[in-house]
């Protein structure tokens, strides 16, 4: 377990010039608590001065997002989104950014996602009844959220069957548990050439919750991957600095976020905990 010290962020205070950053927040367009809108509040009252929207398989909540940000005018908004891939035994995440949301191959493909979580809920719902967990699950909109095992674990939780998020993974959620049900996932090199074929880059993201600690280099050298998150709160100082020298051999360009949920069993609980700087991911955001 990292304490909360070794949770601490890149770079030190913020100073003019190098304001605070968060390229990677969730919202409840996908499995965040907060509205676009209210992501953009709190990072604006948070001296936050660009971010994010890295929704599951949607950028639905960008305009939103947007639309804040222009009536607030402290906070800009990165184009974003995180897919899911499958490579091996491990769930491989990647963060696009500055995509064209008018990209037809990636807008398809992210709502066949969406209704294949949809199916996948269905599913582990079904598992969970005959395992003598009765409980409801609001079904994914399919134009917004993406609704998965966070979720699901929240239900088991609200209905008295166990006391945290975590506990439901550890006893039924869990790959390979008992309700578990795999999510369609594309291969990483179909995620990074939609991310491309959008005009975006295709960054991979917290490489320090793969499993195979193999895999990040592996999959680096092998896909045409544009950056690594080097700075998220599940590596600590040593990992990121291994994987910050990763980056730099392999000509990556840095990335950096909270991956900020507004849970209250999952790090970090507040926007601005966990800090990023603008020039320590400066090469992402102005990229275009």
């Amino acid at each position: 377990m990292m304490s909360e010290k070794d949770k601490e962020a890149p770079g030190g205070n913020p100073v003019a010039g190098n304001p605070l950053v968060d390229l990677h927040l969730h919202s409840t367009f996908s499995d965040g608590r907060y509205t676009p809108t209210q992501l953009v509040e709190e990072a604006a009252a948070k001296g936050i001065g660009v971010i994010a929207i890295t929704d599951h398989d949607s950028w639905n909540g960008v305009a939103e997002a947007q639309a804040a940000a222009a009536r607030l005018g402290n906070v800009r908004i990165l184009t974003g989104v995180e897919l899911g891939s499958q490579y091996e035994n491990d769930s491989v995440h990647i963060l696009g950014y500055h995509v064209d949301m008018g990209c037809d191959a990636l807008h398809a493909k992210m709502d066949e996602l969406r209704h294949g979580r949809e199916r996948r809920l269905e599913k582990m719902v079904a598992k969970l009844h005959s395992l003598g967990y009765p409980i409801e699950v609001e079904a994914c909109d399919p134009l917004n959220r993406a609704v998965g095992r966070p979720h699901v674990a929240k239900a088991l939780v609200a209905a008295g069957y166990f006391k945290t998020v975590q506990e439901v993974f550890d006893a039924l959620l869990r790959r390979g548990g008992p309700a578990y049900v795999p999510q369609p996932k594309l291969a990483p090199e179909e995620a990074v050439a939609l991310i491309h074929a959008a005009g975006g880059i295709a960054v991979l993201a917290h490489p320090s919750e793969l499993a195979d600690a193999s895999l990040p280099e592996r999959l680096l050298r092998t896909v045409p991957f544009d950056g690594l998150e080097v700075y998220h709160p599940s590596a600590d100082k040593e990992a990121q600095a291994k994987w910050l020298h990763l980056a730099k051999e392999l000509g990556l360009m840095v990335g950096g976020g909270s991956d900020f949920h507004a849970t209250p069993d999952r790090f970090p609980t507040e926007l601005g905990i966990w800090q990023v700087h603008y020039a320590d991911v400066k090469d992402v955001i102005e990229w275009k």
